[in-house]
């Protein structure tokens, strides 16, 4: 009953290939400055993160840069250096990773044990080893953004909004792929359309409001009462169909009567409703789903025709024949 997935970009493999990339910039940044240590911290993680941190998050005060040749002596650095106490930060440089519109990312960071002194070509390359950093990011946000956007898209594109089922044109394809899955397997596969009763008579005397709230519990019925296998879809106004893999006609006649039974006992503000439906087997899944869907309406039909809230086996299965 879930919707069709389409490949989109795996937000783990985007992050995996920029935290690549910043390692090799963190490599960079300690070989062309002779610190032995470099690491990059972002803004958000800063102030939480450990002992080498809460520099950082000092260095995101400034606007640029902030350099300590001795984090001890430096006024800007001396308070966090008394309460960490930690050996392994002397001197310590960090610079700015910012957006063109001033927003801070984070730092690019390098350490020293001992007291090292920094020349201007040094702090150079950092500022520009931190603009590459600021890049990379920029553009895992973009690529994040983008697979968000997919996402949306997706879902759009195949779920009715009203119902959060499958559409028409989803259902279809995911139904289809569900026959050539069975047919390799020589399995049993089902069809079903099934109908609100008297739809038109609930809009017309409760209000679309009601006729909506009729339409969103009997898709939360159809949903809890199928296997997670089955595929539903809302293919039409008050209008559903099925699909129900490995499963033969008495089976899928029996769960249906069941999933009837169900929505007759809903109790949707005071509004009742019935379900009618047909039903249609392909043997060895075999036929083609709109052919089936056919057959499904006109056993549907009838069992409109013989009073309503009944489910109908169509006359005769789809035939072998591919």
């Amino acid at each position: 009953m879930n919707p069709p997935s389409q490949r989109l970009a795996d937000p783990l493999d985007e992050e995996d290939a920029v935290n690549a990339d910043l390692s090799l910039l963190t490599r960079m940044a300690a070989l062309v400055t002779g610190m032995p240590k470099a690491f990059v911290t972002l803004a958000e993680t800063a102030h939480a993160r450990g002992k080498e941190e809460s520099f950082c998050a000092r260095a995101l005060e400034e606007e640029e840069m902030l350099v300590a040749e001795d984090v001890y002596a430096d006024p800007r650095t001396r308070a966090i250096a008394l309460r960490r106490r930690d050996a392994t930060i002397v001197t310590y440089a960090g610079a700015l990773i910012k957006t063109d519109d001033g927003r801070k990312l984070g730092t690019l960071c390098i350490t020293d044990a001992v007291k090292r002194p920094l020349s201007e070509t040094q702090l150079q390359l950092l500022r520009g080893l931190a603009r590459q950093a600021m890049n990379l990011l920029s553009l895992r946000q973009a690529k994040l953004d983008l697979s968000a956007a997919l996402a949306q898209m997706t879902r759009l594109a195949t779920l009715d909004d009203l119902s959060g089922l499958l559409n028409r044109r989803a259902f279809l394809q995911e139904a289809e792929r569900i026959r050539r899955l069975v047919a390799r397997q020589q399995g049993g596969l089902c069809v079903a359309i099934v109908d609100i009763d008297h739809f038109k008579r609930v809009n017309d005397r409760h209000g679309h409001a009601a006729g909506d709230a009729v339409i969103k519990a009997v898709a939360h019925a159809l949903r809890r009462g199928l296997r997670d296998s089955d595929v539903v879809g809302r293919i039409g106004g008050e209008e559903f169909a099925i699909v129900l893999p490995f499963t033969r006609a008495a089976d899928a006649l029996r769960r249906l009567q069941q999933l009837r039974v169900d929505v007759a006992a809903l109790d949707v503000d005071g509004v009742r409703v019935t379900l009618s439906g047909g039903l249609t087997e392909l043997v060895g899944a075999r036929g083609a789903i709109d052919a089936a869907l056919k057959h499904a309406d006109t056993a549907l039909y009838r069992a409109k025709a013989s009073g309503r809230d009944r489910i109908e086996l169509a006359a005769c299965a789809e035939p072998l024949a591919a």
